[in-house]
């Protein structure tokens, strides 16, 4: 009997310890879209006349250089920070709804010169994901995030 416990923890043991050490942190995941769009893992690279950083964010070499200072990073915890103040303000709390965002869903967009982090934005109600709504946008020079889709224009 004794025996039979024992190996019954273990197993559990061993299945939630894999389980576990497979999941990855958010920060994990954004640097793995990093090096999917062509960043460093480590410092700097100059390609097509722009210095890409290992963060994300990049300078375009020109006259005179242009800085986009807003990394991955950022972009991610100010897309939280402006989910959460929108939920508050549209009073979403109170019906147990939610806005949220996936890191998974890390994009690079360009639009009229401008360059921006996106996020898909989905609504959900409790604990679920929910449905895609559209998109949160993260200028990479400012900082400036804006939603693009059912919540905003």
């Amino acid at each position: 009997m004794k025996r039979i416990l024992f190996f019954t923890f273990l197993c559990v043991f061993l299945v939630s310890f894999t389980v576990m050490s497979m999941q990855k942190s958010d920060d994990e995941i954004i640097k793995e879209k990093l090096l999917s769009f062509g960043y460093p893992s480590k410092g700097y690279i100059i390609v097509n006349n722009t210095i890409r950083y290992s963060d994300g964010s990049f300078v375009m070499l020109g006259t005179p250089p242009k800085k986009y200072p807003i990394s991955a990073f950022q972009a991610y915890d100010l897309a939280n920070n402006y989910l959460m103040k929108k939920e508050s303000e549209y009073g979403l709390d109170k019906y147990n709804y939610n806005l949220n965002i996936d890191v998974d869903d890390l994009e690079e967009y360009e639009e009229n010169g401008n360059y921006y982090w996106a996020f898909k934005l989905y609504f959900g109600k409790g604990s679920s994901k929910g449905d895609w709504m559209g998109y949160i946008i993260v200028n990479r020079d400012t900082g400036y995030v804006k939603m693009k889709g059912l919540f905003g224009g």
